[in-house]
C-alpha cells in the first residue's frame, strides 16, 4: 500500500509539468503570431506613412507653388510705373514675402531632413540585422577564421580600387594606342611628303626640259578640287537623307504591319512616276476629293507635273550625252598635243609635277637617303682631312719652283677647291637638312659634269681654237 501511494503524487507531478510544457508552448506560439501579426501591422503602418508624407510634401510644393504665384501677381499690382520708364516696388513687403518663403523653405529642408536621417537609420537597422543573418547563416570554417570580417571589408575595398586602377590603365592604354596610330599617320604623310619633294627637286636641279607649271594654276587647280569635294560631300548629304526619309517610311509601315511597296492604295509609299500617272488617272472619289472639280483639277495640276518632270529628265539625259561628247572631244585633244608635243600633257599641273614619280617604294627611298647622307658625311670629312694633308706636304716643294710653276699649281688647287668650298657652302649642316644637302650635292655634280661635256663638245666641233680657249 505505502509503494502503490507513493507513486501516484510523481505520476501526477509528470502530469502537471507536461501539461504546463504545453501551455507554456501554446502561449509562445501565440506571442510568437501576436509578434508577427504587429510586425506586419507596423511594416502597413510604415508604408502608410510614407504614402502620406508624399502627400503632404506634394501639398507643399502645391501651397509653394500657389504662394509663388500669388507674390508674382501681389508684385505685378504693387509696381508703379514713372514718367522716365523705371519701375519701383514696395520694398518692405518685397522683404516680408522673401522672409515668409525663407521661412517656409527652411521648414520644408528641416521636414525632409529628418525624412532623410530616418531613412538612414531604417537602412542602417536593415543592414545590422542582414550582417547578423548572414552571419549566422555562414557555416564556420577554418578560412572564416583565417580572415575576420573587417580584414575581409578591408580586402574587397582594396579589390574594388584595383579593379578601378586597372580600368583606368585599360583607357589610358587605349589612348596611347590611338595617339600611337594617329603619330604613325602622320609619320606617312610626313614620309610620302617628303619623297615627293625630293623628286621634284630632283627634277628641278637636273635642269630637264620639262616645262614649268605656273602657281596660279595649282591654285586653281586646288579651287577646283575644294569646289569638287564639298559638291561631293552635298550629294552626300542629301543621299544620306533621302535614305533615312525612306527608312523611316519602311519602319513606320513594318510597325504597322502593312508593307505594300509600289501598291496604289496607301498613301506615303515609295512609287514610280508610271504608278503614280496610273494612280491619277484611274482615281476614284474615295482616294480624291469628293466634288468633280477639285477632282480634275488635281488631276491636270499633277499631269502637268508629271510632263513636267519628264522634260526636265529628257534635258539632263541630254546633257549627260552632250557632256560625253565634250569629254570624248577633250581627250582627242589631248592625244593630239602630246602627238604634237612629243610628250605627255597634263590635264591638271599636279599631274606634270608628278610626273614620272611612284610612290611603290616610299620607305626604301627614304631609308637609302638617309644612310646615303651618313656616307656622303663620312666622305667628306675624310677628303678635307686628305687636303690639308696634302697642303701641309705641299709647303716645301712649292718654295723651289718657278713663279710660272707655282702659279700654275695654285690655280689648279683653286680650280680643284672650288666644288668642295661651293657644296660647303651650300651644305653645310647648319644651313640645310640632310636630305635637301644630298640633293644639292648630287645637282651641282651634274652641273659640273654637264659643263666639262659642253667644253669636250665646243671642242670637238671646232667651233673654238685650242689655244684661244687655253688663253680664256
Amino acid at each position: 500500500m505505502t509503494c502503490s501511494s507513493s507513486k501516484i503524487p510523481v505520476e501526477e507531478y509528470t502530469d502537471n509539468v507536461l501539461a504546463e510544457n504545453g501551455a507554456l508552448r501554446r502561449k509562445l506560439q501565440s506571442k510568437v503570431e501576436a509578434v508577427l501579426i504587429l510586425s506586419k501591422e507596423l511594416d502597413h503602418y510604415r508604408t502608410e506613412r510614407d504614402q502620406f508624407k508624399l502627400m503632404a510634401e506634394q501639398l507643399q510644393d502645391r501651397y509653394t507653388a500657389l504662394k509663388k504665384i500669388s507674390h508674382n501677381m501681389g508684385q505685378g499690382r504693387s509696381s508703379i510705373f514713372h514718367e522716365d520708364g523705371l519701375v519701383t516696388e514696395k520694398f518692405g513687403r518685397s522683404l516680408s514675402q522673401l522672409l515668409d518663403e525663407s521661412r517656409e523653405r527652411n521648414k520644408d529642408l528641416c521636414i525632409h531632413l529628418e525624412d532623410l536621417r530616418q531613412k538612414l537609420a531604417d537602412a542602417q537597422g536593415d543592414l545590422k540585422v542582414l550582417r547578423s543573418q548572414q552571419h549566422k547563416s555562414r557555416p564556420s570554417s577554418g578560412e572564416n577564421t583565417l580572415f575576420p570580417s573587417h580584414q575581409r571589408e578591408e580586402l574587397v575595398q582594396q579589390l574594388e580600387t584595383t579593379n578601378l586602377k586597372c580600368s583606368q590603365l585599360q583607357w589610358d592604354l587605349q589612348a596611347v594606342i590611338d595617339e600611337k596610330e594617329e603619330l604613325v599617320t602622320e609619320r606617312d604623310a610626313y614620309k610620302c611628303k617628303v619623297h615627293r619633294l625630293n623628286h621634284e627637286l630632283n627634277s628641278l636641279l637636273k635642269s630637264d626640259n620639262s616645262p614649268l607649271v605656273d602657281i596660279d594654276t595649282l591654285v586653281m587647280e586646288n579651287r577646283y578640287l575644294q569646289e569638287r569635294l564639298q559638291q561631293a560631300e552635298e550629294e552626300r548629304e542629301m543621299a544620306n537623307q533621302a535614305l533615312g526619309k525612306y527608312k523611316s517610311m519602311l519602319d513606320k509601315k513594318r510597325s504597322k504591319g502593312t508593307i505594300k511597296l509600289g501598291s496604289t492604295t496607301t498613301s506615303g509609299l515609295v512609287m514610280s512616276h508610271k504608278q503614280v500617272q496610273q494612280l491619277l488617272e484611274r482615281g476614284t472619289s474615295s482616294q480624291l476629293p469628293n466634288t468633280a472639280a477639285t477632282l480634275a483639277h488635281m488631276k491636270s495640276l499633277c499631269l502637268g507635273l508629271l510632263e513636267a518632270l519628264g522634260d526636265k529628265s529628257l534635258a539632263l539625259s541630254h546633257q549627260k550625252k552632250t557632256n560625253k561628247i565634250l569629254a570624248g572631244r577633250i581627250s582627242e585633244l589631248e592625244q593630239r598635243l602630246e602627238s604634237a608635243q612629243g610628250c605627255r600633257v597634263g590635264v591638271f599641273p599636279a599631274q606634270l609635277l608628278l610626273e614620272g614619280y611612284t610612290g611603290s617604294e616610299v620607305d626604301k627611298d627614304v631609308t637609302k637617303m638617309f644612310e646615303d647622307t651618313g656616307q656622303d658625311k663620312e666622305s667628306r670629312r675624310v677628303s678635307f682631312k686628305a687636303e690639308d694633308v696634302s697642303e701641309d706636304t705641299d709647303k716645301e716643294p712649292c718654295k723651289a719652283q718657278t713663279p710660272t710653276a707655282r702659279s700654275a699649281l695654285d690655280s689648279k688647287k683653286h680650280s680643284a677647291k672650288t666644288p668642295n668650298q661651293n657644296t660647303g657652302k651650300y651644305l653645310s649642316g647648319d644651313s640645310l637638312p640632310p636630305q635637301l644637302e644630298q640633293l644639292v650635292q648630287r645637282a651641282l655634280e651634274d652641273i659640273r659634269l654637264e659643263a666639262q661635256a659642253n667644253k669636250r663638245r665646243i671642242l670637238d666641233s671646232g667651233s673654238l681654237p685650242a689655244a684661244a680657249l687655253a688663253h680664256k
